[in-house]
């Protein structure tokens, strides 16, 4: 019975992570230059600086580097989440990365929701300048934290 419920668990997941990621990334099918790297699809790295992806090929790297980070951030966290906070995480790790979402964790374990959001926001800048982009993908994925 456990295996189907976390089945269920990621099927819902993915779900609102699929409803939620073209409100904070959009789609391209053609590589563009995102701050460090081109990205294409639903902002996941593109092989170089031209070529094309389609929406169901995007969505399958999306659906893959979303369960891989869950996989390994479901054993740190000891807290138990909702969908929707963790969607908020693994948007949060999607956009910055893996290391960047461990170091929410600490705050994640101790319930202290309100360090947490502090130190959420702290993620707002895109080479080395305050990004409206990222203050409103904070936001929003706070927001979802919150429901």
């Amino acid at each position: 019975m456990v295996i189907a419920w976390t089945a269920m668990f990621k099927i819902r997941l993915i779900n609102k992570l699929a409803a939620f990621i073209p409100t904070v990334e959009g789609f391209r099918d053609r590589p563009y230059w995102d701050v460090s790297r081109y990205s294409w699809g639903y902002g996941t790295a593109a092989p170089g600086s031209t070529g094309t992806i389609t929406r169901a090929q995007a969505f399958a790297e999306m659906v893959s580097y979303f369960l891989h980070d869950y996989d390994l951030l479901k054993p740190k966290v000891k807290r138990t989440l909702t969908v929707s906070q963790w969607v908020a995480l693994l948007d949060f790790s999607y956009n910055l990365g893996i290391g960047n979402a461990y170091d929410m964790v600490p705050y994640i374990n101790a319930g202290d929701d309100n360090a947490l959001q502090t130190q959420w926001m702290r993620y707002v800048h895109a080479g080395g300048v305050v990004s409206q982009d990222l203050v409103t993908r904070r936001h929003k994925e706070l927001d979802l934290w919150f429901s």
